[in-house]
């Protein structure tokens, strides 16, 4: 339920946007909501042995919906790069399809890089939902744009070298 929640919270901060775009508050509550089931929910599923089958698709697909709903709303506002919200997209589309295919998992094949991308993907939406307009954290979050590119384009050529035959 956790896990599933994030799917609403990400549809609560589409609605939000559209409704009430300088509601600040609102919005940092959603990112602290979400980022806390994110943080709390492998840990229940694991405590209660459920944490198998559909649910490891479920988690990053509820981490990428909810991320990309807060980042695409921030890219429209203008707070972000359109292109950060655009490689994060490519980065789990990559991910979704070379886990099952190219490593014939029934899981989700996690990187170092994808995992650390994810990290910074809630510092973003949180660092945005709760720094006032103007202000220097979100003009610095605005900033990094192209020093979050180069990572997550990075994310993305770590999990690429991986189709190289090995020998």
């Amino acid at each position: 339920m956790l896990t599933i929640a994030r799917f609403g919270l990400g549809g609560a901060w589409l609605a939000l946007y559209i409704a009430a775009p300088g509601a600040r508050m609102a919005f940092a509550a959603l990112a602290v909501a979400a980022a806390a089931s994110d943080f709390f929910d492998g840990r229940v599923a694991r405590r209660f042995g459920i944490g198998a089958g559909a649910g490891r698709w479920l988690d990053p697909a509820a981490d990428v919906t909810f991320v990309l709903a807060a980042l695409g709303c921030a890219a429209a506002a203008g707070a972000i790069a359109v292109y950060i919200p655009v490689l994060i997209a490519v980065s789990f589309a990559q991910y979704a399809i070379d886990s099952p295919i190219l490593h014939r998992a029934a899981g989700p094949i996690r990187s170092r890089l994808g995992h650390y991308g994810g990290v910074i993907n809630y510092g973003l939406v949180l660092g945005l939902a709760f720094a006032p307009p103007g202000s220097i954290a979100s003009r610095a979050i605005k900033e990094s744009a192209p020093a979050l590119a180069l990572f997550y384009s990075a994310a993305i050529a770590e999990r690429a070298l991986e189709y190289r035959p090995r020998t």
